[in-house]
């Protein structure tokens, strides 16, 4: 992601406000009406305060929610592997949330590759209105923001070996 002069972007950082940005986001975009306000959020934040999305569509508030899926609450898993060198109760199943979006009034979509993201990005963003995109992303995907280099480390080596296991 490239941040332009007058543009921003906001991280909770260490505190760990789980799913903040998920419903902060409408009252960004009430503070901004002219700017396009997008939340980049994983799947376990999302399934925390998803429901504002009938919020935003009640009261017409364009935010556009990326949700990082790869159905594990990862930087909790990071930090488990950390401390404890194991991991327990983060993987879990999604619904469809390009349903989901519909049956709140929304647009939204699902996306797998690079080029299908751009393409729903444009889209939601000349849409303006209320739209989700489920971009289903790789374990492997490891955030550069994450707790610390062990935990990384540990989270690598975890998800290596669990390739080498089921190949």
């Amino acid at each position: 992601m490239q941040i332009a002069p007058g543009q921003n972007f906001r991280k909770p950082g260490g505190f760990g406000p789980m799913a903040g940005n998920v419903n902060g986001a409408l009252g960004v975009k009430l503070a901004h009406p002219q700017r396009p306000v997008i939340v980049g959020c994983g799947d376990g934040c999302y399934l925390l305060s998803g429901f504002e999305l009938l919020t935003a569509v009640q009261y017409d508030i364009p935010v556009i929610w990326i949700v990082f899926n790869n159905a594990e609450f990862q930087l909790i898993k990071l930090y488990q592997l950390q401390s404890y060198h194991e991991y327990g109760l983060v993987d879990f199943g999604n619904p469809d949330y390009v349903g989901f979006a519909q049956s709140c009034g929304a647009k939204g979509y699902r996306v797998e590759t690079l080029e299908e993201f751009d393409a729903a990005l444009d889209e939601a963003l000349a849409l303006g209105k209320p739209a989700i995109i489920d971009a289903h992303i790789t374990r492997l995907a490891l955030p550069h923001y994450s707790a610390s280099p062990e935990g990384v480390i540990a989270g690598v080596a975890e998800m290596i070996a669990e390739r080498i296991r089921s190949n």
